[in-house]
């Protein structure tokens, strides 16, 4: 049950309008903003609750049961806050958000909670950033169990991390190298001459960039060739060039013989079923004994 604190709800008895919507962001990389929709900033619980970029919240769409609550938050771009490549490289995705009502008179009267939630998707538009916001039933919708798959449902090595559910058993530093790009074709392929290991061994696995314009950002591995070659499933957005460097997780395409058996050793940790029976299987006619 949601609380008000005695001296703000004596503000809302007044009748007297000066209460403003805060806003706190903390990103997936720990990165802590706060706005205001007041025109002055505010600094609360040592957080400071930007007016500089505006704030208007919007559609706001709150449930008593269980359905996911949604609402869409517009602010100003102005290149401080919501920075373009930040966006492009996903860092504002998943974030998550706390938003609450404050006096702006006096920000020691309390605040009341209002919703909190997590990131959907982020727009860059003309001038403004649009961004939805969901409510904490959206993790009620996420499936619960594992179903029946024919190949491995495990992240290899546990990477990225999985709350520590390490399924595979195997542990992602002893399969992780970095390197230095020595040649680029396009944001999507490109060559580190000093990668070792046979083709493919890269292959589905995931790159980091750790410096230059992505750096930061991940991006899956369609194809690795000898000499150090890498292709990604789809190319940065932010230009590649030579001396970006990155680290690099092996690949495993999550097949029981070819890799958990022959290229990891880790058969024992399997998490599929390659050899149930399929449904054209189970409803076959029956074959006459001899």
């Amino acid at each position: 049950m949601k609380t008000i604190p005695g001296d703000l709800a004596t503000v809302y008895a007044s009748k007297v309008h000066t209460i403003a919507w805060g806003l706190k962001v903390t990103r997936t990389d720990g990165a802590i903003f706060g706005f205001t929709s007041h025109n002055r900033s505010a600094t609360i619980s040592a957080v400071v609750y930007d007016s500089a970029p505006g704030l208007q919240i919007s559609s706001l769409a709150m449930s008593s049961g269980f359905e996911v609550d949604n609402l869409e938050l517009t602010t100003i771009d102005d290149g401080t806050v919501f920075v373009r490549s930040d966006v492009l490289r996903g860092l504002w995705k998943n974030a998550t958000f706390y938003i609450f009502k404050y006096n702006f008179l006096d920000v020691t009267d309390g605040v009341e909670p209002v919703m909190a939630g997590t990131f959907g998707e982020v727009t860059l538009r003309t001038g403004s950033v649009v961004a939805e916001l969901r409510g904490l039933q959206q993790s009620l919708q996420q499936p619960i169990g594992n179903p029946s798959t024919k190949n491995c449902r495990a992240h290899f090595a546990d990477f990225p991390a999985q709350n520590g559910n390490n399924r595979c058993g195997l542990t992602a530093a002893t399969f992780t190298t970095t390197g230095t790009l020595t040649s680029v074709t396009s944001n999507q392929v490109f060559t580190d001459s000093g990668l070792a290991g046979a083709a493919d061994y890269y292959t589905e696995g995931i790159l980091t960039w750790t410096s230059g314009n992505n750096d930061g950002t991940r991006q899956k591995i369609k194809a690795h060739a000898v000499g150090g070659v890498i292709t990604l499933v789809l190319p940065m957005l932010l230009t590649v060039q030579v001396g970006d460097t990155f680290s690099i997780i092996a690949g495993c395409r999550k097949r029981r013989d070819e890799d958990c058996a022959t290229k990891f050793s880790n058969v024992l940790n399997f998490q599929g079923e390659p050899d149930r029976p399929t449904t054209d299987d189970i409803t076959k006619s029956p074959v006459a004994s001899v």
